[in-house]
């Protein structure tokens, strides 16, 4: 199982250095004309460069992790590329399939389904502060108790679809979730993600489906509270599955999320990514003026 994981992460992060390297010293051009930089240290700047790219980028390499080694854990025919619980009938090629989508006969882009989901959404928000606070009734109770009757006053004799970052059933369960990197978001891209998510949870039109807000790291550490903004739009923990939650959520039972993290150490020493960022930015720092 270690195995097999590191050789995911390798593939896939291989991919993605190579992505990097491709368009580093471009993207470095670009930073070096911006006067609001050019007066930072060369080498500062290409840093920078990398860790934006590397940001940019890796979102989708991690989600292809996070879906392969769900698939170690509970096979593939429960993380499908077409995520069909209600075994609509379709057309949809699998092989023509980038990343995992849903299929439904809920109209998903209907303008009244939006209003009702955003209203829902905005009259069950996290009020107040201190002992007075009133935390988001967004849960997975209420979401089923006012949501999902949704699916079939909006449902249609026509196919819709509708991208979705990480779908798997876990024996019991249908799990959908809208996945990020720390989970920063601001104030005012905070209600979109989670319409988004909601909206796709509408489109599942199933009883047996939880939606979670899920993020690949705690940006305020394993072990600490984790605070953003999204909290205000959904209960937490109960909508939430942070970092070491999420990963472990999906891991194979015998690996730990310790183990994972160290094994993504060693895929990235054998893919000989610091070696690389030197060379990309010692190649700016050489050539590009």
């Amino acid at each position: 199982m270690r195995q097999q994981i590191k050789d995911i992460i390798i593939e896939e992060f291989s991919k993605l250095t190579e992505l990097i390297e491709a368009d580093f010293v471009p993207n470095y051009r670009k930073k070096i004309n911006n006067f609001l930089l050019s007066q930072m240290d060369r080498r500062i700047t290409a840093n920078m460069v990398f860790v934006s790219s590397f940001e940019s980028k890796s979102g989708f390499a991690t989600e292809s992790c996070a879906k392969r080694i769900a698939r170690m854990r509970f096979g593939e025919e429960n993380v499908p590329a077409i995520v069909n619980p209600r075994k609509l009938s379709h057309s949809i090629d699998a092989a023509a399939t980038s990343g995992q989508i849903v299929v439904t006969d809920v109209d998903t882009f209907n303008g009244d389904l939006r209003g009702k989901i955003a209203s829902f959404r905005a009259n069950n928000a996290a009020n107040g502060r201190g002992q007075g606070r009133r935390e988001s009734s967004v849960t997975q109770e209420s979401i089923r108790e006012c949501l999902l009757p949704l699916a079939a006053e909006f449902k249609t004799d026509s196919i819709y679809t509708k991208q979705v970052d990480l779908a798997f059933f876990d024996g019991k369960n249908w799990n959908i979730c809208e996945l990020t990197g720390g989970g920063m978001l601001d104030s005012s891209n905070a209600p979109s993600n989670v319409e988004k998510l909601l909206t796709i949870y509408v489109d599942m039109g199933i009883e047996n489906c939880k939606a979670y807000f899920a993020t690949l790291y705690n940006k305020d550490g394993e072990g600490n509270a984790w605070k953003g903004v999204i909290k205000k739009h959904l209960n937490y923990p109960s909508m939430f599955l942070i970092g070491s939650n999420f990963w472990n959520k999906i891991l194979p039972t015998d690996i730990s999320f310790d183990d994972f993290v160290q094994i993504y150490k060693e895929a990235l020493d054998e893919i000989d990514l610091n070696r690389r960022i030197t060379a990309m930015i010692d190649q700016c720092l050489d050539g590009v003026h």
